[in-house]
């Protein structure tokens, strides 16, 4: 979900998109390509090389129309998982 919402505001080179990822969570840089290869199967994220000034031609991924769907899903059932935990310990406060 945080890959799809980042792809959502820009286009990243796995690179960059790793190191990214990790100022909100720890993942070594074997497991986000991983990751990113699995949402491109799924056909959540495609990818376009490009032409870098820095060094060899990168691959950038971004997120497609049906990644956008998903993502949308994704934000609407985390939504309701955090209102269900937020009245869970809502009603556990008045029972102490």
């Amino acid at each position: 979900m945080i890959i799809l919402d980042l792809l959502k505001k820009q286009d990243y080179y796995a690179y960059e998109l790793n190191k990214v990822l990790n100022k909100f969570i720890s993942i070594n840089e074997s497991t986000a390509y991983a990751i990113f290869k699995k949402l491109v199967d799924k056909g959540l994220v495609s990818y376009y090389l490009a032409e870098s000034s820095n060094g060899p031609v990168r691959k950038y991924y971004k997120i497609t129309k049906l990644g956008l769907e998903k993502l949308k899903e994704y934000l609407e059932n985390w939504n309701e998982f955090v209102n269900l935990v937020q009245n869970f310990i809502d009603e556990n406060k008045q029972d102490n």
